[in-house]
């Protein structure tokens, strides 16, 4: 009889077992440098991450054990990190796929939901302030409020409307861009179009384009490269220097322009999700933005935490490819601005 009720005992405790297993959280048995080789951020980033976005992706409940904030937030942050598959994913964590699916999709629509609290544009007299000095630090290029460039973001093939996807690459993608400033920040982001929209077309269909063409936006200049179109708060370069002034403006504006191009390369060099290194993203047009605008808001977490850039062990490059194109529009002053700005500066 002792037997069998111990026998009884441990099926019971086996089967109390498989259902509150002990989750296989990485910040439990990883050291600070593996957390940050592998999910990007340092560990007390990642507490303060969790403690943020507990609220949103919590889910108590009264039949199992949910699986807690930290492992969701380690889970996405790998996904994020490596662009794997999400079966990758969930056997690294002993969790199931679906539920890996879940996990991003949550954690990604709370990073977006507290976006604006890191992707901000100066607005205040004193950030203006501050976003100018660090531009005219670079190359003494003056009155510069961002740098303005796009990317394509790979992304499978959706099942509507999948030929505006296919970019002029000929691969399906978002095209998105973006405004930094001199410290590799982003301070604006459009992550909604499709790849086949131009960079001035996505550009003059934003918020922020808006706010410059109606004048909420006073002070400051944007530099962008030649598929911009010329305006008096967007400089870009002139396309046949015929004297040595307009020659400087052009190694001046291609300098101060380069930290745009160096956010977007550091973007996708931690973040190989959002990079053909890592794969496509095997996602609906909508959660794929949803991602991209997760993965930038965690950039510029890293960023204001000084957290080092990832080896780069796949050689990606930070200039990305640029058309020769130019857009001219009815309010074409810039022209004049550039001018003046040539003849007194340059």
């Amino acid at each position: 009889m002792a037997a069998a009720y111990v026998l009884m005992r441990n099926r019971q405790f086996i089967r109390r077992e498989r259902v509150f297993r002990d989750r296989n959280n990485p910040l439990d048995y990883m050291d600070d440098c593996d957390i940050l080789d592998k999910f990007r951020l340092p560990r007390h980033v990642i507490f303060d991450l969790c403690n943020e976005l507990s609220d949103r992706i919590e889910h108590p409940t009264n039949r199992s054990h949910a699986i807690p904030t930290s492992l969701q937030v380690m889970v996405t942050l790998r996904f994020y990190a490596s662009g794997s598959f999400q079966t990758v994913c969930a056997d690294l964590h002993g969790i199931g796929k679906a539920s890996v699916s879940r996990i991003v999709n949550a954690v990604s629509t709370a990073l977006v939901a507290v976006s604006n609290a890191y992707i901000r544009f100066p607005l205040t007299d004193r950030d203006i302030n501050n976003t100018i000095l660090g531009f005219a630090h670079i190359c003494n290029f003056p009155n510069v409020i961002g740098a303005i460039d796009g990317t394509h973001i790979p992304f499978k093939a959706p099942s509507t409307d999948e030929y505006l996807f296919v970019n002029r690459k000929n691969f399906h993608s978002l095209s998105v861009v973006a405004v930094c400033d001199s410290n590799l920040q982003f301070l604006n982001l459009i992550a909604k179009w499709p790849g086949s929209s131009h960079d001035a077309f996505v550009w003059s269909n934003s918020v922020l384009c808006q706010m410059f063409d109606i004048g909420n936006i006073a002070r400051g200049w944007l530099v962008g490269d030649s598929a911009y179109p010329l305006r008096k708060y967007l400089l870009t370069p002139m396309l046949n220097p015929s004297n040595p002034q307009q020659v400087a403006y052009n190694e001046a504006h291609a300098k101060t322009r380069a930290p745009v191009e160096r956010s977007i390369g550091v973007l996708k060099m931690r973040f190989r999700c959002v990079d053909h290194s890592g794969g496509t993203l095997l996602f609906r047009p909508e959660r794929a933005c949803r991602i991209v605008t997760a993965c930038v808001v965690l950039h510029n977490i890293c960023t204001k935490n000084n957290v080092p850039v990832p080896r780069n062990r796949n050689q990606h490059r930070f200039i990305q490819q640029q058309d020769n194109v130019v857009y001219q529009g009815i309010n074409n002053d810039g022209a004049e601005v550039r001018r003046r700005l040539i003849q007194t500066r340059f």
